[in-house]
């Protein structure tokens, strides 16, 4: 987390998951500014799946009502040939979204590989969004097929829809400052405890 002068908490959110999952429509769904993207043609079997594809990132910006707290959102591309974009984008950030189709299970295990390895890495918040799913349960299904642990947010969406990709958004924050307030308070507590010893 970094802070401006202005006192404005600014959080960096990596939007990351297989081709085709609907990272750059989340991002284009939610930011409050214009999106930068790095989109061209696809070509092959890509083609038939969608007509552009990210190459390098997308990114978009969000701040919450009052203006004090503004979300960074660093999409990476979802083809296995960009993947050294994660590894770019991926630094100092301080929770991932990761997004899956449900309807797209060919992509499923492989995107619980990527997923549980990217999350060995860096170790912060995770938020599993399904894509193309209204129901809770089916959602929570998929993610614990990826590997999520069951503290870990899944939140069913359509991310081409904005209040969808809202929630998806927010619930990303909610976990960022949950860890925040139990870092802040776990450190009294073991002060104490010694204190006590």
């Amino acid at each position: 987390m970094s802070q401006t002068p202005a006192s404005e908490h600014v959080f960096k959110l990596l939007v990351t998951g297989p081709f085709a999952a609907g990272k750059t429509s989340l991002i284009q769904a939610v930011s409050q500014t214009p999106v930068v993207e790095t989109d061209v043609a696809t070509s092959g079997v890509e083609a038939a799946v969608k007509a552009r594809t990210t190459v390098a990132m997308d990114f978009g910006t969000y701040a919450i009502q009052g203006g004090d707290v503004r979300l960074l959102l660093f999409g990476t591309p979802g083809q296995r040939r960009f993947w050294f974009m994660t590894d770019v984008l991926k630094g100092e950030v301080d929770a991932v979204v990761y997004v899956v189709d449900a309807e797209a299970e060919h992509t499923h295990a492989e995107a619980g590989e990527a997923m549980r390895e990217l999350l060995r890495d860096l170790r912060v918040p995770l938020v599993v969004a399904i894509n193309r799913c209204d129901d809770g349960d089916a959602a929570e299904l998929i993610a614990r097929r990826l590997g999520a642990l069951a503290s870990e947010a899944v939140v069913p969406c359509q991310l081409i829809e904005y209040e969808s990709g809202r929630t998806v958004i927010i619930e990303a924050l909610l976990t960022v400052l949950d860890r925040l307030e139990r870092e802040h308070r776990e450190p009294r507590e073991s002060g104490t405890l010694a204190g006590v010893a």
